[in-house]
C-alpha cells in the first residue's frame, strides 16, 4: 500500500515533532515544512493529499488555509485553531477542512480523569483505606512586629498619657478633663480657653502637643489609608480565603485550564482558579461564570492555603510549565497526602513515572492532541 503523502506545517516544537513521529509510525510519507518555506513547496503540496497546519497561531493558520485552498483545491486540510467562532466559520465556509484545538481536545481528558479520581477517592474513603486527614503544612504562625507600623500608635499613646498627667497637674483638671483637653488640642478643634491665663511654659507644652499630635495622627491616617488600599487590591486580585469545601482547585487559567473549568462547572462543581498572569484573557470569563479567581503564584504555600487546598475535592496543575505543575502537586500532597491530583506534563516518561508511583494522574496534552491530529490526517 502506497504511503499517504502528507505535508506538515509546524514550528520546531514538541507538538510538531510529536505529530511527525506519529504520522511516520502510521506509515505516512511526511514532508515537514516551516511556514517560511510554504512558498517554495509547490511540488510537495501538489502531490500531497493532506496538509496539517499545526502552529499555535490562529491568524496565521487561517490565512494559510485560505491561501492553500485557493491554490490547491484538492488538498484536505487539518487546521489547529483555538478560537471557537473562527473555527466554526472556517469549517462552514471552506470545504474539506477539519479544525482541531489542542485545548479543546485535551480538556475532556483532564476533566474525565478528575471525575474518576474524585470518585475513586470517595470509594477509598468509604472503605477506610485512606489515612486520616492530616494537613501537614499548617505551621504555627510567627508574628513579626513591624516597628514602623507599631511605632506611631505607641508614640501617640505615650504622648497623650504624658500630656494628660501634665495638664491635669498644672491646670488643676481631673484626669478625664485633662484627657479631653489633650484630645481636642491634638485634633486642633479647641481648648485655647483653658490655657488663656496659663504660664508660658504650659502654652509651649500645648504648642508642642499640637504639632506632635498632628504628626502622629497624619502618620496613622497614612498607614490606615495604605491598609485600606492594599486590602482593596488584595480583594481585586481574589486573594481572600475560599469558602466552603469540596471545591476543585485549578492552578493555571490558560487555554486548557479555562476549557477544563467550563467542563467541570457543567458537572456542578465549585471551582477556585489560581492564575499567575493578570493579563490572561480568560480571567474575566472565569469570574463572570462565578468562579473564585486568585491572581497569584500557585507554587506559594500561602496562596494554596487561601484556596483552601486542604478542603478541596481535587487539585489540577495545568500551567504551561512542567516544573511548576510538579511543584504544585508536591505542595498539595504535603497538605493532604490523599487528595486527588491531576497534572499537565510534557514528558511521556514523567507522566508514566508519576502515575506508576501514584503521585498523581499525569497527562501529556501533547500526546493526546497529537494522536487526534494524526487520526484526522490519516482518515480516508
Amino acid at each position: 500500500m502506497k504511503p499517504k503523502p502528507i505535508v506538515l506545517l509546524s514550528a520546531s516544537d514538541r507538538f510538531g515533532l510529536a505529530i511527525e513521529e506519529r504520522l511516520l509510525a502510521a506509515g505516512a510519507d511526511v514532508t515537514r515544512l516551516d511556514h517560511r518555506e510554504i512558498a517554495k513547496a509547490a511540488a510537495d503540496l501538489k502531490r500531497a493529499e493532506v496538509l496539517v497546519l499545526g502552529r499555535d497561531d490562529d491568524g496565521g493558520n487561517v490565512d494559510l488555509a485560505l491561501t492553500v485552498r485557493r491554490l490547491y483545491p484538492q488538498l484536505r486540510l487539518v487546521v489547529r485553531l483555538f478560537d471557537s467562532a473562527l473555527a466554526s466559520y472556517l469549517e462552514a465556509s471552506v470545504a474539506d477542512v477539519t479544525v482541531l484545538s489542542m485545548s479543546q481536545t485535551v480538556a475532556p481528558v483532564f476533566a474525565e480523569a478528575t471525575l474518576q479520581a474524585i470518585a475513586a477517592h470517595a470509594v477509598a474513603a468509604q472503605e477506610n483505606r485512606l489515612p486520616p486527614h492530616r494537613p501537614l503544612l499548617h505551621r504555627k504562625r510567627h508574628w513579626h512586629i513591624d516597628r514602623v507600623l507599631v511605632g506611631p500608635p505607641i508614640g501617640l499613646m505615650l504622648l497623650v498619657g504624658a500630656a494628660t498627667l501634665y495638664f491635669s497637674h498644672h491646670l488643676q483638671l481631673s484626669l478625664f478633663d485633662a484627657f479631653y483637653f489633650v484630645s481636642i488640642t491634638i485634633a486642633t478643634v479647641g481648648g485655647s480657653d483653658l490655657i488663656k491665663h496659663a504660664s508660658p511654659i504650659v502654652k509651649c507644652v500645648s504648642i508642642l502637643l499640637m504639632f506632635g499630635g498632628a504628626t502622629f495622627m497624619a502618620t496613622l491616617f497614612a498607614f490606615f489609608t495604605e491598609w485600606v488600599v492594599s486590602r482593596r487590591l488584595e480583594v481585586l486580585r481574589g486573594r481572600v480565603h475560599a469558602r466552603g469545601s469540596d471545591h476543585i482547585l485549578i492552578c493555571g487559567g490558560g487555554h486548557v485550564g479555562f476549557r477544563v473549568a467550563n467542563l467541570l462547572a457543567e458537572k456542578d462543581f465549585r471551582l477556585v482558579v489560581i492564575e499567575r498572569n493578570p493579563d490572561n484573557r480568560h480571567i474575566g470569563a472565569l469570574r463572570a461564570a462565578g468562579h473564585h479567581v486568585i491572581l497569584a503564584d500557585a507554587t506559594q504555600d500561602e496562596m494554596l492555603e487561601l484556596a483552601c487546598v486542604d478542603r478541596a475535592a481535587a487539585v489540577l496543575a495545568l500551567t504551561d510549565s512542567e516544573a511548576t505543575n510538579l511543584h504544585i502537586a508536591l505542595a498539595a500532597r504535603a497538605h493532604d497526602p490523599s487528595i486527588p491530583i491531576v497534572l499537565r506534563t510534557v514528558s511521556p516518561e514523567l507522566s508514566a513515572h508519576m502515575t506508576e508511583r501514584k503521585d498523581g494522574i499525569a497527562i501529556s496534552p501533547i500526546s493526546v492532541a497529537a494522536d487526534r491530529f494524526v487520526e484526522a490526517a490519516m482518515r480516508p
